[in-house]
């Protein structure tokens, strides 16, 4: 019986811990959508022929490298942390690089893409914007049109908290894209 009891035990515990991980993964999102400080990243253009895979737009951005730390130059694809400011015009840019999670300042986990000798080169943890799979082709052209070095209009927004970072929309002449999308079609 207490074999019994035990198995029913554990198999409680195991079923709250699976359940409490998504909610906690969800919420932390939330948390990050509804408290973090907004940013917006210019959007740069992208390899048309690997932009879209999927149901969703791939995403670069301008700012997306920063001078290597002076003291340590990271690895490819370590984990590093960007500070973030805001330029005078108001996008998002990257302050600096730490191996470490900068105390009291805003920033963002991402991993290292490429290094040169004197500047560190980004991925950020949000480069792709999931859309319904009616509306992706038409997002993914206008993104590819809009991003171009002639006309640069698109940008996103993303909140970030304590590290966290949540794309939170894509704009396309400062409307959100599925409202372009409905005034273009």
């Amino acid at each position: 019986m207490n074999k019994r009891k035990f198995s029913f035990a554990f198999f409680a515990v195991l079923s709250v811990f699976q359940i409490a991980v998504p909610v906690w993964m969800i919420a932390n999102r939330e948390i990050t959508l509804r408290h973090g400080r907004q940013f917006r990243f210019r959007a740069a253009p992208v390899d048309p022929y690997d932009a879209f895979r999927g149901r969703y737009v791939a995403l670069q951005f301008e700012q997306n490298s920063a001078p290597a730390p002076a003291d340590e130059k990271p690895a490819m694809n370590q984990k590093v942390y960007a500070e973030l400011a805001e330029d005078e015009q108001g996008f998002a840019r990257i302050a600096k690089v730490t191996a470490n999670a900068p105390s009291g300042e805003v920033y963002v986990q991402c991993r290292v893409n490429s290094i040169t000798d004197s500047l560190v080169y980004l991925q950020f943890p949000f480069d792709r914007y999931y859309m319904d799979e009616h509306a992706a082709p038409a997002a993914e052209a206008a993104y590819r049109e809009h991003s171009r070095r002639e006309v640069r209009d698109v940008y996103a927004t993303v909140r970030v908290k304590d590290g966290n970072a949540v794309l939170e929309e894509l704009y396309i002449e400062r409307m959100p894209i599925r409202e372009f999308l409905r005034k273009a079609l």
